[in-house]
Order: C-alpha cells, then sequence, then structure tokens
C-alpha cells in the first residue's frame, strides 16, 4: 500500500504510526537545543506546521510519554548525544491557541481560562507536595473556588 498524505494533521504520533508521509523535521530539535536565545518565536503561514512541529517537540520531551518508538529511522536519532539527554526527560506543557475563535473579548477570555484551568488539573501532580508551589497553588485556587476541585 502507498504512503498517503495527511492534510490537516497536527498530531505527530498519528502520522508517524499511521505511516503517512511525513517530511522529517526533527533536526529542528537539535536547532532549538543549539540555539541559545532565551526565547524563541516561531512565526510561519497558516498551514504551515508550527502546530505539529510543536506536537513533535511534546513527544520528543514529555516525561510522560515514552516515544522512543516514534522517532526510529528519524534524523535526530542520529544524534545520540541529544536522544540520551532529552528524550522524555522533562515535563511538557502544551497549550494551543489555534481554537480560542470566540466571538467577543469576554469569551475569549473565558476560553482561555477554561484552557488553563484544564493544563493546571493535568499537571497538578508537579504541585502537590512540593512546597515551592504551595504559595502559587493556593492564590490559583482562592480565585476561582467554585471551578476547581483539587
Amino acid at each position: 500500500m502507498k504512503k498517503q498524505i495527511l492534510t490537516g494533521a497536527e498530531s505527530f504520533e498519528r502520522i508517524i504510526e499511521g505511516d503517512y508521509f511525513y517530511i522529517d523535521k526533527t533536526l529542528f530539535i537539535k536547532e532549538l537545543l543549539e540555539d541559545k536565545g532565551m526565547v524563541t518565536l516561531i512565526t510561519r503561514p497558516r498551514r504551515f506546521g508550527k502546530t505539529l512541529n510543536l506536537n513533535m517537540l511534546r513527544y520528543f520531551f514529555d516525561v510522560n510519554r515514552d516515544s522512543k518508538a516514534l522517532f526510529d529511522g528519524l534524523k535526530i536519532m542520529e544524534h545520540k548525544d541529544i536522544v540520551e539527554k532529552y528524550l522524555n526527560q522533562y515535563p511538557v506543557i502544551f497549550l494551543a491557541l489555534k481554537n480560542v475563535n470566540e466571538d467577543t473579548y469576554q469569551n475569549a477570555i473565558e476560553k482561555l481560562r477554561e484552557l488553563v484551568s484544564s493544563l493546571y488539573k493535568q499537571y497538578l501532580y508537579i504541585l502537590q507536595g512540593n512546597p515551592c508551589f504551595e504559595k502559587q497553588h493556593s492564590r490559583f485556587i482562592d480565585r476561582h473556588p467554585d471551578k476547581y476541585e483539587v
């Protein structure tokens, strides 16, 4: 069966596991790590794969995943030093804003609050038992006691 092109795909995992065409951009990981800037701004026109590239980064770094098999055969795996040091070694918070497309400013703010709240709940395990974050945690809960259960 011939490989197919999956248009509009944002999931690195789906493309790799589905054996779709994938233009290997994994050396972007190396480039990102070698760039010593404090901030990286990724600007591209619509439909140029920004979300897909960020999703790829998520799979590479995320400590909650075992994604070595996804990267097998891709260019980044030739850089053993990077793979050993970074593959699945860090907590990753992934927040995509592309679906915040509301009709009013207030609705957009509420949608953003929902997204951040969802992320907060998802990564609560990082805060639990960590005294460094107790103040921030209680401040967040105190501001929104009716919406967030801990």
